[in-house]
């Protein structure tokens, strides 16, 4: 009896971590398509930076271009902290910048 009690506890506490990890992977993923959603913004503003030839939205350019990188270094800090850059890299073989890319 205490060993089909014992089996019935570990395969409940298995479920239970089944579950557990399904949901960080899941709030993992999500995380990473803000990452790849901030990069693109940046890639954006500063596309329409370089490309701006009105003197009146020059400073918009600049404030775009400056917010959307900021909003981009601060989630790869911030998965950093939570050790989701690391293995995101070692998974896909990734860098921070894909090639081509100035910082």
């Amino acid at each position: 009896m205490f060993v089909e009690k014992k089996d019935f506890l570990n395969s409940l506490l298995n479920q239970i971590l089944k579950v557990e990890g399904a949901q960080k992977k899941q709030a993992e993923e999500r995380y990473w398509r803000l990452v790849e959603e901030a990069r693109k913004d940046w890639q954006e503003a500063r596309a329409y930076f370089n490309n701006v030839t009105d003197p009146e939205l020059i400073d918009h350019a600049i404030y775009a271009l400056g917010a959307a990188e900021k909003r981009y270094v601060y989630l790869l800090k911030k998965a950093r902290e939570e050790r989701y850059f690391q293995e995101k890299l070692l998974v896909e073989g990734k860098g921070l910048f894909p090639l081509g890319e100035e910082v």
